[in-house]
């Protein structure tokens, strides 16, 4: 039956004269020692790896289900983009050309006159390339406003607005100010009437280079 090793009793410099239960206790612990010493050092880290690969898989897993789901809906996103696209050319073949500017404002000189109404005024403003709210996009429409003035009665107003509505071309009646008159109860029409133009490739260009400059 071996004894009991008494490890405090063991002189490092006699060991390799100890008996031979000693001296395998002996490397029994430092094996022990150093297997601790590792698990710590390497494979403490090595979990913390695994752990953040783990993490990653999970991130990749989620990001292609996402990609999936947008590559499955492609089609059906192009289609709604030609849908908007051609809406939008649409809108742009109701904007008047530069040399048909000339004949809207005559129909809204018409417009007033079928109505019974008075055209105090029509004054072009400073036109105003469209602001989408993005300054990087090129603005490819620009406001053409006109500042009216009318008088007339609430029913012949209100029928003008309506017809005004009506027009070949786009044209939005804003900043709309309504006064009555004393001396003969009749209304006062003061508004903004815009009109829009799309751009030519001439204009949009111009338009890039300011910006480049």
């Amino acid at each position: 039956m071996a004894k009991n090793i008494d490890l405090k009793a063991i002189d490092l410099n006699s060991l390799y004269q100890q008996g031979k239960p000693v001296q395998l206790g002996i490397a029994g612990g430092v094996i022990v020692v150093i297997l601790v010493l590792a698990y710590f050092f390497v494979y403490s880290g090595l979990n913390e790896q695994l752990s953040q690969l783990k993490q990653e898989e999970e991130t990749l897993k989620q990001t292609y289900a996402e990609k999936s789901e947008q590559a499955a809906h492609l089609d059906v996103l192009k289609a709604e983009l030609d849908s908007i696209n051609g809406s939008f050319h649409s809108l742009l073949k109701q904007l008047p050309t530069q040399a048909e500017i000339p004949n809207l404002i005559q129909e809204l000189h018409e417009c007033a006159t079928k109505n019974g109404l008075s055209m105090d005024s029509v004054t072009p403003s400073q036109a105003q390339n469209t602001d989408s709210g993005n300054k990087s996009e090129q603005q490819v429409i620009q406001t053409l406003p006109y500042n009216i003035t009318l008088t007339g009665n609430y029913n012949q107003i209100s029928q003008f607005m309506r017809d005004v509505g009506k027009l070949s071309r786009i044209v939005t009646l804003n900043a709309i100010v309504l006064k009555r008159n004393d001396k003969d109860n009749t209304l006062t029409l003061n508004a903004v009437a815009n009109t829009y133009k799309a751009l030519t490739d001439a204009e949009i260009k111009a338009q890039t280079n300011d910006k480049k400059s």
